[in-house]
């Protein structure tokens, strides 16, 4: 499953559904503890992605911790770019309650810290320092110090919907790119890319030498490019450093493989949101109950 800070509603593939490709269908009827709701449901996503289904309960299982009668979807319909995923089994929502679409009166996180099944309304999330996020952790009731240099920045939530936080643009060579048509950020773990306003995107691929825009593909530089450019993410009334060649995803046109895709996509819509290729750069820390998020550089 996808651990998504940028949802909130926790669901899976089930034996109806059709149009789930490959992926692993869970069956309610094998399920002594599943009790059926019955109530429809419906998510879309960023990215234009969708699922439909049903509404149930049922025992949830992280590692060594479980937690009764939780509500969870069950998609009896995916769209076609869920179903070629063949690596995602279901998404496993982790913003706050009042963005549910299942119904959640209160997150999963509070919920087991008040029954005493973790020792803090805390997940630690580490996303790995590979380009494709892999060998990333998960601590469900506290952080892993092992995975992180120094302290956590603590930064306040500015709305309880999304882990939503002020933004106050990037710097590059001592110069501040901001928009006014983006003050606020999410941290969003189930986004590969850092989604900007399209004025910061087009000063950070202006500082990659080589770098263009490749229709309808996105944005791309050669992969040789040697960088020490900086770009530094103002969150919070904070600094968050990453280092430019950091913000690569991997090689991607098929007919020329000396040209790499960078980690950036384009959005007036008014919210910006780091995903991993901001996110790898840094451990983080998503405290429920105080409503604020712990970042530290993490440790390669």
């Amino acid at each position: 499953m996808v651990l998504d800070t940028g949802s909130a509603d926790i669901w899976v593939p089930s034996v109806p559904c059709h149009s789930c490709g490959s992926h692993t269908l869970f069956d309610s009827e094998r399920s002594t503890s599943y009790a059926a709701l019955n109530k429809e449901w419906s998510l879309s996503y960023l990215d234009g992605s969708y699922v439909d289904g049903v509404t149930g309960t049922d025992v949830v299982k992280l590692g060594d911790l479980s937690h009764n009668n939780q509500i969870i979807g069950l998609a009896t319909s995916e769209s076609s770019s869920f179903a070629r995923n063949n690596k995602l089994d279901g998404v496993f929502g982790l913003s706050f309650p009042s963005i549910s679409l299942t119904n959640q009166n209160s997150s999963i996180i509070m919920d087991m810290y008040k029954a005493g099944e973790i020792d803090e309304p805390v997940v630690g999330m580490y996303l790995g320092r590979t380009r494709d996020g892999g060998k990333g952790e998960a601590i469900f009731g506290g952080v892993n110090t092992d995975h992180f240099t120094g302290d956590l920045e603590y930064i306040e939530v500015t709305r309880q919907r999304y882990w939503q936080v002020d933004f106050g643009g990037v710097e590059i060579d001592g110069k501040l790119y901001t928009s006014p048509r983006a003050n606020q950020a999410m941290l969003d773990t189930g986004t590969t890319l850092n989604i900007l306003p399209s004025s910061i995107v087009q000063a950070i691929h202006d500082s990659i030498p080589g770098g263009e825009f490749i229709r309808p593909y996105g944005w791309f530089f050669p992969c040789d490019t040697v960088s020490d450019t900086i770009v530094t993410f103002k969150i919070g009334g904070k600094d968050f450093p990453v280092p430019l060649m950091d913000l690569i995803r991997d090689r991607y046109i098929a007919d020329d493989p000396s040209m790499c895709v960078t980690g950036l996509a384009e959005s007036d819509a008014g919210l910006a949101i780091l995903g991993e290729t901001f996110l790898r750069n840094y451990y983080s820390s998503y405290n429920f109950e105080d409503a604020v998020i712990g970042l530290a550089p993490s440790r390669k």
